[in-house]
């Protein structure tokens, strides 16, 4: 504020101070709400507390499960951290793309692609892990104690279980089959298409966007066919809303069995 009483902005360009003052607040803002993020916090502090991580029933076999959800958590909030990284590069490209005629550097043109490919591929393994957690909840919940194998423990069993509808287990996923079909084929294009870098040749220009190009298939191996091959395509606040609805039901879901398999189980030693 200067001694006149009006305010002022970096800008020197600024006819009407307090409205570019105005303007400029609501900019941020509108950045900073646009970073979509995985729902896991219960406050603005960003902390992982005690309380969002379920209480499992002790087990031998597979250790404790409560790490093993919190290790997810914090997976997730690293994640985060990248969801950040990628929206700022993108606003920046976007930024010096209209002010310098497209010149940028690899830290905002490539280094965004590389975040990306890192969000999704944890985000298959952690899929992968809350399927195999729920089975074996569930195989205890059936049994009584946890199974020694884990028949269901990744996004292609399961999707392939419940198109032929060959088992009853893990039915909670038939809501997000499509969801879980698109990160499987994304993740498995990254692990095998060897044309999957050419997605460097397109512009993460309007919103952050997932990008996979998948070539076609010769005897399971790579085969270039500009007919066959196949661009994957789908926003990443997209991919992330996905995940957070599913998310936040499976974790209401796992706590609930949780709780009552140790109330189960604590009956059953009164009776003893």
């Amino acid at each position: 504020m200067e001694k006149d009483g009006s305010f002022y902005t970096k800008s020197s360009n600024c006819v009407k101070p307090l409205l570019c003052e105005v303007t400029i607040y609501l900019n941020i803002f509108a950045k900073i709400f646009y970073m979509k993020q995985f729902d896991i916090y219960l406050d603005e502090t960003k902390t992982i507390y005690a309380d969002s991580i379920p209480t499992f029933p002790d087990s031998k076999i597979w250790g404790n499960l409560s790490n093993k959800f919190a290790f997810i958590l914090y997976r997730l909030d690293y994640d985060n951290r990248l969801l950040e990284s990628i929206f700022e590069k993108i606003n920046t490209y976007k930024e010096n793309f209209k002010k310098r005629n497209g010149l940028n550097t690899r830290e905002t043109s490539v280094v965004p692609f590389i975040e990306i490919i890192h969000v999704i591929s944890d985000l298959r393994m952690i899929t992968d892990e809350i399927i195999a957690l729920l089975f074996i909840l569930e195989k205890r919940s059936e049994t009584g104690d946890y199974p020694d194998i884990i028949d269901i423990d990744q996004i292609g069993t399961l999707l392939d279980r419940l198109d032929k509808g060959e088992q009853t287990y893990l039915q909670f996923f038939q809501s997000y089959k499509d969801f879980l079909r698109l990160i499987n084929d994304i993740t498995n294009t990254y692990k095998h298409s060897f044309i999957n870098d050419h997605v460097l040749f397109l512009r993460q220009l309007d919103v952050p966007t997932v990008f996979a190009i998948k070539s076609a298939k010769h005897k399971n191996r790579n085969k270039f066919d500009k007919n066959e091959n196949k661009l994957i395509s789908v926003t990443l606040e997209n991919v992330v809303n996905d995940f957070n609805h599913m998310f936040l039901n499976y974790r209401t879901l796992v706590k609930q069995m949780a709780n009552e398999q140790i109330l189960k189980d604590y009956e059953g030693k009164r009776q003893l």
